[in-house]
């Protein structure tokens, strides 16, 4: 018998070849348990604190390119004033005889100088040397050609001489070879043998000048803006002389600070103008 048990138990099916129930997925679900009113609480509070946290990441990254761009766009304005102030200033003196050209020092943040915009000149006619061009008292002037001159026009007669000059106005309307002068003529002007003329040019007076956050140009009265900008903070100017008629360079310092963030600090710029008409 026990020979027969063991021949006939290869046909009995082992474990692994037993057939196994079939899975019921829906009978699964209702035996599994879900989440908790807790359970999920806690998860919707994590979510929007890794969202909050997110938002203010951005918001943080944002203002910083924000001020970045700010920053940057201060620091161009102010390399762009400092350099229109430069080309302003260097004019002092155009057209006009050496050393005429700035005649007020006395404020830090303004500077007057004397600049012939318009590069209307003439001379007095050559003549010997010993005779006198314009002689002390004149209210008039002769002249090359005084068709370039208008009633009221500033003008500076000036000796190369002996260097010397003296401001005036017209008065009245000029004609081809006479200048009628709003006052007598101060001194005589004598032809020599190395000069035999006596210069005659118009002049304007600008002032370039702080405004509160904005830098202006006043040419003979008339105010126009060159810039405004709520970050201008000051404008000063330093001479290299104690004397306006010294004065052969000029320092521009323009400070900016930006009216938005003043934490940024305050941003410097710094330009030193050397006059083309200094002797």
């Amino acid at each position: 018998m026990a020979l027969g048990r063991n021949l006939l138990r290869p046909w009995l099916p082992n474990k692994a070849m037993q057939i196994k129930k079939p899975f019921h997925f829906m009978k699964f679900l209702k035996g599994s348990r879900g989440f908790s009113m807790i359970e999920i609480l806690i998860a919707s509070t994590l979510g929007v604190i890794v969202l909050g946290v997110m938002v203010s990441m951005f918001v943080q990254e944002d203002k910083i390119i924000q001020r970045q761009s700010e920053h940057t766009d201060i620091r161009a304005k102010g390399r762009h004033l400092i350099k229109v102030l430069a080309k302003e200033i260097r004019m002092a003196g155009f057209g006009l005889p050496p050393d005429v050209g700035v005649t007020d020092i006395s404020a830090t943040d303004s500077v007057t100088f004397l600049v012939n915009l318009d590069d209307v000149r003439t001379s007095t006619p050559p003549g010997a040397a010993g005779t006198n061009a314009v002689t002390l008292g004149d209210s008039t002037i002769t002249v090359v050609n005084g068709s370039g001159f208008s009633d009221g026009d500033d003008i500076v007669i000036y000796d190369p001489s002996f260097r010397v000059y003296e401001l005036n106005t017209v008065s009245g309307s000029p004609a081809a070879t006479t200048i009628p002068l709003g006052s007598t003529v101060a001194s005589t002007y004598t032809y020599t043998s190395n000069s035999r003329l006596v210069t005659v040019n118009q002049y304007n007076t600008v002032i370039i000048y702080q405004d509160g956050t904005a830098v202006k140009k006043s040419i003979d009265g008339t105010i126009t803006t060159i810039i405004s900008d709520p970050s201008i903070s000051a404008l000063t100017f330093t001479y290299d002389s104690a004397t306006a008629a010294g004065v052969d360079k000029i320092g521009i310092t323009l400070t900016m600070v930006d009216p938005n963030n003043a934490s940024l600090g305050v941003i410097e710029f710094n330009s030193d103008v050397s006059l083309r008409n200094s002797s």
